[in-house]
């Protein structure tokens, strides 16, 4: 019967110790922005959008996974639910982790990225689909890995305009482990995969928990996402064609 005051208490603690701002504006920062007074900020982002548990489970950060795309010029980080349009994640992004203390370059992780909303968020039929993967990084140096999936842009396509229910935003998953074991040792269901249109129905249905589980992978260590639309291309694209003339 004291279990529930205690945890009460604990939770009481945890809200009381928060670093709230009197200067900040309370509707200054909804989701997916950072808003200085959430705490528990970013996993609360992966919470709200609920890339935990729809992608992978609960964990504890490890390391904070930085990604960033390039486009005609310009750079488009991935920071935890803001908004990226398609036409700018085109090619691969950059990524940079940095290690713990007791790690090195003889640690190897995997990176992946995934789309858990193929085709549409409120129907996931073909969950998920693999963008991108990369094995047997040593340390930090992704740019060292190997590649097993190359890279893919998310593919997009608009609801119906008669579908009210219809949700059409992707959250772009990067997820980060380590790989306790060593180097991993590939099996049947580890083939590659290009860039080449007709392997795309193999990036269909390729979960990210189930290669961590045939890998023994474990709990990732780093997650980060961002959202995307077929919408947002087209508003994106008739800008560009604005620009020009």
């Amino acid at each position: 019967t004291m279990a529930a005051p205690s945890l009460w208490a604990f939770a009481v603690c945890l809200v009381s110790s928060a670093k709230w701002d009197p200067n900040v504006d309370p509707a200054c920062c909804a989701y997916p922005e950072h808003d200085p007074r959430d705490y528990n900020y970013p996993y609360s982002h992966f919470l709200y959008s609920e890339v935990i548990p729809d992608v992978m489970g609960s964990f504890v950060a490890m390391a904070e996974l930085h990604v960033e795309y390039v486009a005609a010029g310009s750079k488009y980080a991935v920071l935890y639910g803001q908004h990226i349009a398609p036409v700018n994640v085109a090619r691969a992004p950059a990524v940079s982790f940095d290690l713990e203390l007791d790690r090195d370059e003889h640690t190897m992780h995997t990176l992946m990225a995934v789309d858990p909303d193929v085709p549409f968020r409120d129907r996931p039929t073909d969950r998920e689909r693999v963008l991108w993967l990369v094995y047997d990084i040593p340390g930090n140096a992704t740019s060292e890995g190997k590649t097993l999936v190359e890279y893919a842009p998310p593919e997009l396509v608009k609801c119906d305009p008669v579908d009210d229910l219809c949700l059409e935003e992707h959250r772009i998953t990067f997820i980060l482990w380590e790989q306790p074991d060593g180097p991993l040792h590939l099996e049947e269901e580890d083939a590659h995969i290009s860039k080449r249109a007709k392997d795309s129905r193999a990036r269909l249905g390729y979960k990210a928990r189930d290669f961590a589980a045939r890998h023994s992978l474990g709990l990732q260590i780093g997650l980060n996402f961002f959202e995307t639309s077929a919408s947002s291309f087209s508003t994106a694209t008739n800008a560009a064609e604005k620009a020009e003339l």
